[in-house]
Formats: structure tokens, sequence, C-alpha cells
């Protein structure tokens, strides 16, 4: 009896170690490898506590008592250990030693979570049956926002496969929906979508807790479009010159917008106006306009200028350009008399992308100091998550100026590639003539976009902040054409402006994450391994060191 007691009992052990070793190493129960050796090894486990039991009886009692007493002391010290992993793990405590920095969230997030008053909804739309790298943002984006939740209860996370309930992306009436995956938070009829992109796929804190500012505010951001100019109609269908889907699209995205003509007796803006947009004047802003824009800027406006290629009949020498020069001694920003020419194509189409790697040989511009990204600066929150193609049919050069007028700080956001140069005779480009770079034409990579902010003059009242004017200039406003819109490329580059331009000024300090760690993506064999290591490997090495141990010491004793 004593034998048969031990060879089921050591049998069990085996059998039910080998089926534990073989669940996670093939990450299925269900699989007939995995099972046998479980379901038997359970049954020589039963028959073993049986034949015990029997034993047991037949023992004096005193040996009873001592068995009992053996497994009340174990249940004790499990107990113990039990509470005190309890209060371990409710304190949280953690060491970051990430390259990415997954530290404490900001004081600006916690404040913000901690306000709530009304539900915010987050959906997180990811492919269940996506490649390793999205299963890494997947859990990156779990991970941040169970680290929120710990600061309200007003937040509700859902994760769903866009794939297997289609239903809810078109019940959200989502705009972008990113490979990658796309974050949605929603409360009541304001909602805000965070796409992530290939060179960017984590959940940044400062792009989540804009979104959550805006959309549990009170307040709806007012937009308003300047006219009398020349500017692209926001009221218009025409595919290549009108921009209704523009104004469809930042209404969607729990905008409120409004065209707006300065008046000449009385030239003002709307005190609601949060971002005024220049979309594509024709004609030159009139002197009246330009003290409504200088005062706008000092009281902290936001501004938003699409400027288009245009070829400037001035026969009249008394008449003095307006709107340049004063953009210019005001922000220093320099918008050129030129237009973007590929010296490869011969051609003002100009593509720009993520990775200049794909053009050849490359030498970076001494002065990149690594924030640029092939044409997007991978610092700047406009461009920091744009992966995809931008294509701009014609577009002219916006810099910034050597020194920046005081209290000014600016970034190129965009530039051209390399292989460009700024050509100033726009009648050739334009008439299809064949050209060729002059001297004194700046050779790429050109500069067409660019982001300042300007320290505000209004004077604070008691308790109040000043908030600094922000303003972002493109040299082209082809891209918010109905027909251009459509493309993602575009779409994010808009939206991305229009989220920084109404961004909070408290979220300045909230900054990206210090870079992403290179994602691993492991095979499944390669994470079976991992896994048995980390879990059963280390137990059973350290539980097999003891037993030869005991073996030896019994031998030698």
């Amino acid at each position: 009896m004593k034998t048969l007691r031990k060879a089921c009992g050591v049998a069990a052990i085996v059998l039910v170690l080998a089926g534990l070793n073989l669940l996670i190493l093939r990450e299925s129960l269900f699989e007939k490898i995995v099972l046998v050796p479980l379901a038997v090894g359970t049954l020589l486990g039963f028959a073993w506590l049986v034949l015990w039991a029997l034993a047991l009886l037949r023992r004096r009692e005193d040996a009873s008592a001592n068995v009992l007493n053996t497994a009340l002391a174990s249940l004790f010290f499990f107990g113990i250990c039990a509470t005190l992993y309890a209060f371990v793990d409710r304190e949280d405590l953690s060491w970051d030693l990430t390259q990415e920095g997954r530290r404490d969230l900001a004081p600006q997030t916690i404040s913000i979570l901690e306000s709530l008053t009304n539900t915010v909804d987050v959906t997180c739309f990811f492919v269940r049956s996506a490649e390793g790298r999205i299963r890494v943002a997947q859990d990156k984006t779990r991970r941040f926002l169970e680290r929120c939740q710990r600061y309200t209860d007003e937040l509700n996370v859902e994760f769903i496969d866009p794939e297997r309930d289609p239903q809810r992306v078109q019940a959200l009436q989502m705009l972008r929906v990113s490979e990658i995956g796309t974050i949605v938070l929603k409360a009541g009829a304001r909602q805000r979508e965070i796409p992530l992109s290939d060179v960017n796929a984590r959940l940044e804190e400062r792009d989540f807790t804009n979104a959550l500012l805006n959309v549990s505010r009170e307040s709806i951001p007012k937009v308003y479009f300047l006219t009398g100019h020349g500017e692209r109609d926001i009221t218009s269908s025409d595919p290549k010159t009108g921009s209704e889907n523009l104004r469809l699209w930042l209404e969607k995205e729990s905008y409120e917008v409004a065209p707006w003509v300065v008046p000449v007796d009385r030239p003002h803006l709307p005190e609601d106006c949060e971002v005024l947009v220049i979309n594509g004047y024709e004609a030159d802003m009139r002197p009246h306009e330009i003290p409504v824009l200088d005062q706008f800027i000092d009281d902290g406006g936001r501004l938003f200028v699409l400027v288009n290629v245009q070829i400037v009949e001035n026969n009249d020498q008394n008449v003095q350009e307006q709107f340049r020069p004063w953009i210019e001694s005001k922000l220093g920003i320099q918008i050129g008399s030129d237009i973007i020419v590929s010296n490869v194509t011969n051609s003002y189409r100009i593509m720009f992308i993520p990775d200049y790697k794909v053009l050849g040989s490359y030498a970076a511009s001494p002065d990149d100091d690594g924030a640029f990204r092939g044409s997007f600066n991978g610092q700047h929150p406009i461009t920091h998550t744009l992966d995809k193609q931008l294509v701009l049919p014609v577009i002219r050069s916006v810099k910034l100026s050597e020194e920046l007028p005081e209290g000014v700080s600016g970034d190129v956001l965009i530039r051209s590639t390399p292989d460009t140069w700024a050509e100033t005779d726009l009648r050739a480009v334009l008439g299809g003539e064949t050209i060729s770079q002059d001297p004194g034409e700046m050779s790429g990579p050109n500069p067409v976009m660019v982001a300042v902010s300007a320290r505000s003059k209004r004077p604070a009242g008691v308790g109040e902040k000043t908030r600094d004017a922000r303003v972002a200039v493109i040299g082209d406003s082809d891209i918010s054409t109905n027909e251009a819109i459509n493309l993602v490329s575009n779409q994010d580059l808009i939206l991305n402006t229009m989220a920084w331009l109404t961004e909070s000024e408290e979220l300045i300090a909230i900054r990206p994450s210090r870079g992403t760690a290179p994602v691993v993506i492991l095979t499944r064999d390669q994470q079976g391994i991992i896994a048995w290591v980390a879990s059963l490997g280390v137990v059973q090495a350290v539980a097999l060191m003891g037993v030869v141990v005991f073996i030896y010491r019994r031998r030698y004793r």
C-alpha cells in the first residue's frame, strides 16, 4: 500500500507539472497534449489523497495531531503572506527604469481627472487578431488608462475590436480610424479622437489630457473664419475650391464654426473668438484690419493661416502690402513669394514624407538637433504623430526669422525633401515653362509650416493667468479643400493644429514621453518560453536544486 501511494504521488506531481508546463508553452488548455497529463495527474493525485487518508486512519492519534498541526501552521503562514502581499500591492509602488518613462501622471492630469463631474466614455479601438506592434500599443494604452482610473470614478474605459463590432465605429461616427489603434473620448455630445500611428504607437499623456479637457469643459470652442478677401468658402461644396467638409469636420470635433467680416465702422473680432482662421486669402488685408489682428495677438488669441501661392499685381506704388509685413514684424514669420519645386521631377507637386532614407543618401541639416523625422517635426504636438505621406500640390515657403521678436518662440513643423528649392519665378512655374534653380534661391529642405507662441501683453486680473498667443501658418490652402480634406494625412494635420491652438495653457508643462523604446516582436514560441521561464521555470529550478541537496545530504549524513 505504501509503495502504491508513493508511486501515485510521484506520478501525479510529474504529470501535473508536465501539463502545466505544456499549458504555458502552448497557451491553450484544450489541446490533447495538455489535457491528458493534467487529467491523469489529477486522478492520480486523488488516488494518492485517498490512500493517504486511509493510512492516516491507521496511525496513532498523536501522529494525526502532528499532521493536523502542520497543515494548520502552513495555512496560517500562507494567510500571513497573502495579507502582506495585499498591503504591498495596494501601495502600488514601482521604480521606472523604462526608456519611455512610464512614470506617474502629471499634476495637471490628476487635477483634471479629480475634477470630473460628468461621465467620460473612453472607447479604445484595437484589432484583437493584429500583429505584435498593435498588441503592444494596446497594452500600453490599457496600463495608462488604468492609472487614470485610480483618480476618478467618472472614466469608463472599454476596448473594442472594430472588425468584430463595426456598428460601434458607425455609431460614434468616427472621422479618423487608425490601423494601429484609435482612442475616442465622449462626454455627452462632445467627442474627441486620438489616432495612434506607426511613429508613436502609444497614447501620449498630453494628447489624452487635452482631449479630456476639451470634452469635459462646459464651453464650446468658437472658431471664426475670416471672409472678405477671397478666402475659401466654408459653405461651398465645390471639390476643388470649397471648404464645406472642413467646417463639417470641425463641427463633428465639437467646434462651433462661423464666418466673420471685420466691420469698417467698428473694427473688432467677437469676444468669444477662440481661433481665427484665415483660409487662403486672395486679396490683402485692409488697413483697418491689421490693428484688429494686432490686438487679438496681444490678448492671447489663436490664429491659423493657410496661404495661397499667388502672383500679386500692384501697379499703384502708393498701396503698401499689409499682412505679410505685419506677421513678420509681429511674430517673426516670413511668408515667401515663391513656390517649392523638386529638382528631380521639375514639378511643384511636392511630397512630404516621414523618412528621408527612402530617397537614398541624405545628410541631415546641422540645425536639426534630432527634432525632425523626415519632413515632420517629431517633437511638436501638431506633427509628432504624423506617419503618412503628405502631398501638397502648390506650396510656398514659410520660415522663421533668424531673430524672433521679444516674447516670441517658434518651431518649424514641416519642411520639404532635400531635392527641392524655392523658385521665385512664379509665372514660369505656373505657366509650365522649364525652370532651374537660380543663385540666391533657397535649397531644400525648405520650411513650409511653422508654429509660434507669443507672450500676451494683456494684463491679468486678480486670480487670472495670462494666456500666450499661438499662431500656425502653412504655405498652402489647398489642403483644406473638400477634395483634399478626405486624405487621412491632411485630416490629421488640420485637426492636430486646431487641437494645439485650443489647448489649455496648463498643459504646456506636460511634455511628450522621453522616447519610445524599440518594440521587440516575439514569435508565439518565444513568448511561451519567456512566460514559462518567468513562472514555472524558475520555481521548478529552485525546487529541483532543493531535491538534489536533500538527496545528497541524506545519502552522506
